[in-house]
């Protein structure tokens, strides 16, 4: 995965948004992030951006972390956000240069999703670019730990072609694209939404395995 690039991509295209919107917009809750509005999120971007090379957080960032980051920049306005977060990325960008293990590619994936999180509570349409790397990587790490106790399941992104095996059996089979599966994956999509996809069988022995996070308590649109 080319972490890099990745999070340099949302990023410019955070910031870029971030010049247009209104004061409106940016008091909007985030549904996939309840306790964030839409600068609130971006808060903690910068935040995030500032900690790792800091060495404050290791990756992941827990969610006491997280409020300290939105706390701690809550009296400034979006532009003064987006300034520091844009300050503090060459630092991150070394991180990812230097630090070769994975959990230090979790920024990248944090933006993509933040970015898209964003766009959603905004009534925008997705962001999908580079789905199929985050979803190789996402899904590749949950075939590593899955469990042999469980059934197994064969993962197929639609549209990419990709293929993960969850498991040595072939006792379900589910689809979606490259987006939807990442997206499911990391608590971006609720129970209902993930039994709604594409499946060979009844998910309910393994759906509570799928992601990563919990699901939302709604359908997100994005």
């Amino acid at each position: 995965m080319n972490t890099a690039k990745i999070y340099t991509s949302c990023q410019e295209r955070m910031l870029a948004l971030a010049d247009d919107l209104s004061a409106e917009q940016l008091a909007t809750p985030v549904p996939a992030l309840p306790a964030w509005t839409v600068r609130q999120t971006y808060a903690h971007l910068a935040g995030l951006c500032a900690d790792v090379p800091a060495e404050r957080v290791t990756p992941p960032a827990d969610d006491a972390v997280t409020a300290r980051q939105v706390a701690e920049r809550e009296h400034l306005d979006i532009a003064a956000l987006c300034a520091a977060w844009r300050a503090d990325t060459p630092a991150l960008l070394e991180v990812f240069a230097t630090r070769t293990r994975a959990r230090y590619s979790l920024p990248a994936i944090d933006v993509w999703h933040h970015e898209n999180d964003v766009r959603g509570a905004l009534g925008m349409p997705a962001q999908p670019e580079h789905a199929d790397e985050l979803a190789a990587f996402v899904l590749g790490a949950t075939a590593r730990a899955w469990s042999p106790e469980l059934p197994g399941v064969r993962v197929a992104a639609a549209d990419t072609g990709q293929e993960w095996a969850f498991g040595e059996r072939a006792d379900l089979e589910w689809s979606a694209t490259a987006f939807e599966l990442v997206r499911a994956a990391t608590g971006r999509r609720s129970a209902a939404q993930i039994r709604a996809m594409d499946w060979s069988g009844d998910p309910a022995d393994v759906l509570y395995r799928l992601s990563a996070f919990p699901f939302p308590e709604t359908d997100l649109r994005v």
